[in-house]
């Protein structure tokens, strides 16, 4: 995933445009696998929980906003 933002935020964000950001979607996390898959890394990344069913659209770009909102 960092590669693929790096590449986007390098080679296809525009002036003005905010940082891109990646979402993964899983079944479950490992404590493991989550420290050394983001370890040294100095973006930004969240690791939540997983959710049976996607928020509504509404509730989801709430979230993102206020994710934005507090950069």
């Amino acid at each position: 995933m960092n590669l693929y933002l790096n590449y986007f935020k390098e080679e296809e964000n525009t002036e003005g445009d905010n940082e891109p950001i990646g979402i993964i979607i899983a079944a479950d996390k490992h404590e493991f696998t989550v420290k050394y898959a983001t370890g040294g890394l100095t973006n930004k990344i969240f690791v939540s929980k997983y959710q049976l069913y996607l928020p509504d659209q509404k509730m989801l770009e709430e979230k993102v906003k206020e994710i934005l909102d507090n950069d």
